[in-house]
Parts: structure tokens; sequence; C-alpha cells
């Protein structure tokens, strides 16, 4: 009895202990100028499914997924009209659907979201998004950086990544979306509002893309082919993301992208 209670406690404390550590994020960045219409959006809380029909509804009525992650709201997916994407499809699963990947590509299709929650991974894929040619690779970091500086010297840009607890997924792509990249990590929120102001804002360029993993921000930043130094805003984990979104819409500014992350 007495090994059978050390062992519960072990692994209560095991388990307190990765809730305490883990911090998941609601990343939000929000654009004007955007051609989206009918934006909606969905969150299904922490630990809760996401709802498929939620979005096969909307395709109906012709809308598609703009971004989706994981993040302190649960499956967040925002969807609109007019975003240029054709057909979409996604994956929903708790190994990485290599299989799935590769016969989309073959139908035209590329990888436009990437997350990653404590068990599953969601991938969307779309047509008409512009991407000619996708890599995708897992590892540390530190094994990433290089090869993602070597094929930005063969026109491939940073387009999504997501970090499952052990390693980062990033996807490279061809795209006429970007005309020039950088990336850099944060640690501190504050610090990281300031870094985005005077690094990115302050320096002519946009947000593209901002991820939590591994206790850091990773902010991924450049030049848009189109409609560069647009007006953008950041939201870190708002504690009332409805009320900012609404705040957005009224203003007249679309929800450009989601990212979360968790650990």
């Amino acid at each position: 009895m007495k090994t059978s209670l050390r062992i519960l406690l072990v692994g209560f404390l095991a388990f307190v202990s990765t809730v305490l550590m883990a911090q998941s994020k609601t990343l939000l960045i929000s654009e004007s100028g955007l051609p989206y219409t009918e934006q909606t959006w969905y969150a299904y809380g922490v630990g809760a499914p996401l709802d498929e029909s939620d979005i096969t509804s909307n395709w109906n009525l012709g809308k598609r997924i703009v971004s989706a992650a994981y993040t302190k709201e649960g499956w967040l997916v925002v969807m609109a009209k007019n975003t240029g994407y054709a057909q979409q499809s996604f994956s929903l699963t708790k190994e990485w659907p290599e299989e799935w990947i590769a016969e989309k590509t073959r139908s035209g299709y590329a990888i436009t979201s990437l997350s990653r929650s404590e068990k599953e991974w969601l991938v969307v894929m779309s047509q008409g998004s512009g991407i000619t040619s996708q890599i995708v690779w897992r590892n540390e970091w530190s094994e990433l950086a290089p090869w993602i500086t070597e094929q930005k010297g063969n026109g491939y840009f940073i387009t999504d990544l997501a970090f499952d607890g052990k390693a980062w997924t990033v996807v490279l792509s061809r795209t006429p979306k970007y005309t020039s990249q950088g990336y850099f990590w944060e640690p501190s929120t504050s610090e990281l509002m300031d870094r985005v102001q005077s690094n990115v804002w302050g320096r002519g360029f946009n947000l593209q893309q901002v991820v939590y993993g591994e206790g850091n921000y990773v902010v991924v930043y450049g030049n848009y082919a189109r409609g560069d130094n647009r007006f953008q805003n950041l939201q870190v984990s708002p504690d009332d993301a409805r009320e900012y979104i609404r705040q957005q819409w009224n203003r007249g500014i679309s929800i450009a992208y989601v990212g979360g992350g968790l650990w």
C-alpha cells in the first residue's frame, strides 16, 4: 500500500509540475486594408475538441480558414470570405500526417496553417495560395537555423512553424507573398512588445508570424510584396479575446493571423 501511494504521489506531483510549467498563449495579429469579408471565429476552450462541423458549414458559405492555432482559448479558428484560397482541407491527428500532406500536395494544395496542441496536429492545406514549392523539417532549432539560412538563399521563406514539446516543425515555402524576412526570439512579453515596436514596425517591416514555444516567442517579420508597411496590431493573450476581436472589427480591422503555443 505504501508503495502504491508513493507511486501515485510521484505521478501527481509530476502532473502538477507539468501544469505549472506549461504556458499557453493567444497571439492575435490584426491588420487594416485586408480584403476579407464576413469574418468569423471559433474558440472551443482548453482541452475541448475542435468542432469540424463549424469549419465545413463555413466552407459551404464560401469562407476559408485564414489562420488557426492552439491557444489560451483552446483551438481558435478564424475564417472569412475573399481570402484568395480556392479549396481547403485540414487534418487533425495525433501523429504527423505525412501521407495526407503528400497526397494533398500532389493535388495542388499547400500548407497554409499549422499548429500543435498537447495531443494533436492541426494542418490546414489550401489551393490558390500562390505557393509553388514547400519543404518541411522537424528538429531542434540549433539544427534548423542553418538550414533556414541555406534555404533562404534558394528563395524560401518561413510560412509556418510550431513546437510540439520536443522539437520545432518549420514550413518553408516559395511564395509571392513575401519579399524579405528575418526572425528573432524573445522570452519576455514586455520586451517582445518593445522589440516589435522598435525593430519591426519602427524599421518599416511587418509581422508575419508570432509563435510561442520553449518559453520563448518566435517572431517572424519582413516585407510583403503588396501593401507593405501596413497598419498592424499585436495582442498577447487578451483577458477577453471576444471583446478584443469585436473592437478590431468595429474599427474595420481584420484578424490576419492567430498564433499560439504551449510549453
